[in-house]
Formats: C-alpha cells, sequence, structure tokens
C-alpha cells in the first residue's frame, strides 16, 4: 500500500509551479514537463485529472494551457490525493457506525482509525500555499 504515489507527487509538483508562474498567462505542457522533468505524456494526464478534479483550468490554441482554479491557500494536498488516488482508508473493517464482523478485531481498528485522522488531519495541513512558502 502507497500512501502517497508517483503521480499525486507529480500533481502536487505541478500545482505548486503553476502557483508560482504569472496567473495571467497559460502554462503549456511543455513548458512544466521540462522545468519539472516529468515525462509530457504522464504530465497530460496528471493535467486531465487535475481539471476533472477542478484544481487547474484549461485555456485551448496555440497560446493554450493550464491556470490555477483554486487558490494556492485553498487546495491541500489531502484534497489533491483523494482526486487522484480515491479516499483511503488504513482499515476496511470498522468506520463510521459500522462494526467489524469479529469483535477481537474492532479493537485495533478503533486504534488504526485515530491514526487515519491524524494522517488526514495532517495532510490537510499542507497546501499549495505552504508549500511555495517552504520554498521561499
Amino acid at each position: 500500500m502507497k500512501l502517497y504515489r508517483k503521480d499525486t507527487n507529480y500533481a502536487v509538483r505541478t500545482l505548486v509551479y503553476v502557483a508560482q508562474q504569472n496567473h495571467d498567462v497559460p502554462i503549456s505542457s511543455t513548458r512544466v514537463s521540462e522545468a519539472l522533468g516529468i515525462p509530457k505524456n504522464f504530465l497530460r494526464r496528471i493535467f486531465s485529472m487535475l481539471i476533472k478534479a477542478g484544481f487547474l483550468n484549461a485555456t485551448e490554441g496555440a497560446r493554450g494551457g493550464v491556470n490555477l482554479a483554486r487558490q494556492p491557500a485553498d487546495t491541500s494536498v489531502w484534497d489533491i490525493m483523494c482526486a487522484l488516488q480515491g479516499e483511503m482508508k488504513i482499515c476496511n473493517g470498522f468506520h463510521e457506525n459500522e462494526s467489524c464482523s469479529d469483535v477481537a478485531s474492532c479493537v485495533i481498528c478503533k486504534r488504526i482509525i485515530e491514526i487515519e485522522k491524524l494522517i488526514v488531519r495532517e495532510f490537510q495541513k499542507i497546501t499549495i500555499q505552504t508549500l511555495i512558502d517552504d520554498m521561499n
């Protein structure tokens, strides 16, 4: 199980890069690919996912590209992870009002759910803006 996948890392890096550019000028996949060293075909797939999830806006045409659809402070790494990877759960046995079929395993699942909550909170604290601030 990977909690933070390569495609998510590329997506986060892409959003940080786009956020640092002139917001009035769309940024091409070629420019991002060259700047970040992300294979262009893979980056196009990342662009598509980020556009579909509402993180980027696309402009078509010869001078087309992408721009941020949301403010950097309003985009958390957790949001990106969920959009690209789907909702993540460490324990499938016990969530919310459901209960495990094996009562003994519920004891461990309750602890695991607390760990999940901590992980979520920490990833929610990391925004595109905080990553930009960390770079400066």
